[in-house]
């Protein structure tokens, strides 16, 4: 379904619904133990190549949030957009997401037809045991602010906390690179532990690519992060709306491109309970080791 423009309202994901798409958005959701607000806005017209999707399954046990950047702006990339979109629905309960974004890898082969590629952050936020379990295709990492903490850091290969499957590490060959460049790339996932009152923003390039109002460089990732200290908690559930409200007060420049921010609030409430057994499973299953992957034939 469509998302309401409502910024005031908050969209409560009913199980196996996909929310999102690739227009102006000014909304928040919520699921069990987290809270996700979006700002995002085409360059031009009413559509652009930003996409971003959330879906719920297993009765808000999982939460999965796709975040995408087509090369380019506007509505000369929607249609791009558009088709991700559709690949990535069909795709979007497979459990593995290193393999969610292989198939999404060689669809957007020929969705681009070599003419487009796209940035993607696939995210998978597991209920019981708090953890996020991310594969990032050629996109700017997700920045993390644990609670207590004024500090934001991308959550990578590199960040301290970050748990790694170790048997499944990539050693040689392409990885981890953009949608629709290589098809043979390979990508590799982590997971990391976030507990109640933490923060984590994602965000498309529009944002690192801005400019600097002292230096006149670009802000890359630390300087979004350096911005993103000033930005509070909120009451309504609209970070993403706080966060953006300060980029602008910074004075920084932000690049003629589409733009999204994507924040999540770990609420910590209404989590359900499973077995050890059960989640044992998931997480074997999360890490691609011997599990079935379901890719159901949903209509667009």
């Amino acid at each position: 379904m469509e998302p309401s423009n409502e910024q005031d309202s908050t969209h409560t994901l009913r199980c196996l619904e996909v929310w999102g798409g690739s227009e102006s958005a000014d909304h928040a959701a919520s699921v069990p133990g987290l809270d996700i607000s979006v700002r995002s806005r085409p360059f031009e017209g009413v559509a652009g190549g930003d996409l971003y999707l959330i879906s719920s399954c297993s009765s808000g046990l999982i939460t999965r949030i796709l975040l995408a950047d087509v090369s380019g702006h506007g509505e000369q990339v929607a249609e791009f957009s558009r088709q991700l979109r559709t690949a990535m629905h069909k795709s979007i309960n497979t459990i593995d997401q290193s393999k969610l974004a292989q198939a999404l890898n060689r669809a957007f082969e020929v969705i681009g037809n070599g003419e487009r590629f796209a940035t993607a952050l696939l995210m998978t936020y597991y209920a019981p045991l708090e953890h996020l379990i991310i594969v990032n295709a050629g996109h700017p990492p997700p920045l993390l602010s644990r609670k207590g903490s004024g500090s934001w850091d991308p959550i990578d290969l590199d960040h301290p906390d970050t748990v790694k499957d170790t048997k499944n590490e990539l050693r040689v060959g392409l990885k981890n690179l953009p949608l629709g460049i290589v098809g043979s790339t390979t990508y590799e996932q982590f997971a990391i532990p976030v507990h109640e009152g933490d923060r984590v923003v994602a965000y498309t390039d529009a944002f690192t690519e801005s400019t600097d109002p002292n230096t006149g460089n670009l802000l890359g990732v630390s300087g979004l992060a350096s911005i993103l200290e000033g930005a509070g908690a909120t009451e309504n559930g609209h970070l993403a709306g706080d966060i953006l409200d300060s980029i602008e007060r910074s004075g920084a420049t932000i690049g003629d491109d589409d733009r999204t921010l994507l924040a999540m609030s770990l609420s910590g409430g209404g989590l359900p309970t499973m077995g050890l057994g059960t989640i044992k499973r998931f997480l074997t299953q999360s890490f691609g080791l011997g599990h079935i992957d379901t890719v159901p034939n949903v209509a667009d």
